[in-house]
């Protein structure tokens, strides 16, 4: 997983000097996703045998939701990496009966799909302002987020998390507090900041 972590990592690198040299590919939140998926899309195979094995998936999502502490849909990062081998889009893969000496899988949840073992969670953050980065609530509600994920999903001892915080901002402003947040990365998590130093 750390050696993929890393190979992320390249690849935001080498968006960081894309956008330094095209200020003007990212204007929304949804546009750093779009690109983000994009770079990291070769990274992976798409064509990988799933829990079931006739058919075939992807690790590569976007917006899959995380269950939260009272078993609602809650989390829902802006990329998730899981292995195909780790899901269904036909039943659960944990819950199970037996009849008749077959195992029985119970159904699927509401997100008609259930997911286990390792994964990699993304969020990503842009700030447009001209200003740069003064308030730090909402990247610290980022990490947070996944720190709940991780605490959740490692209940299950066969399953663990690693995230990924990505922010991209416009200018490189930005004040004491929020360097003193990304310089500390969280057990399993890193914090990484990239710049388009625009200047107005």
């Amino acid at each position: 997983m750390n050696s993929r972590i890393e190979n992320i990592i390249e690849k935001l690198d080498e968006l960081e000097q894309i956008y330094q040299e095209n200020k003007g590919i990212i204007l929304t939140e949804y546009d750093l996703q779009c690109l983000v998926f994009h770079k990291i899309y070769d990274l992976f195979n798409h064509n990988q045998k799933t829990f079931d094995y006739h058919i075939t998936g992807s690790p590569l999502h976007s917006e899959i939701n995380f269950f939260d502490e009272n078993g609602k849909l809650f989390y829902r990062p802006d990329i998730t990496i899981i292995e195909p081998e780790n899901y269904s889009i036909i039943h659960s893969i944990s819950d199970i009966s037996i009849k008749n000496e077959r195992l029985i899988y119970k159904p699927t949840s509401s997100k008609e799909f259930e997911f286990g073992g390792n994964s990699i969670i993304i969020e990503l953050k842009f700030c447009k302002n001209k200003n740069g980065i003064k308030i730090i609530s909402e990247y610290e509600a980022d990490l947070d987020k996944i720190k709940k994920i991780k605490r959740l999903v490692e209940r299950d001892r066969n399953s663990k998390v690693y995230g990924l915080v990505v922010i991209f901002n416009k200018t490189d402003k930005k004040n004491r507090r929020f360097q003193e947040f990304i310089n500390r990365d969280e057990d399993d998590i890193k914090i990484k900041y990239y710049t388009g130093k625009f200047e107005a």
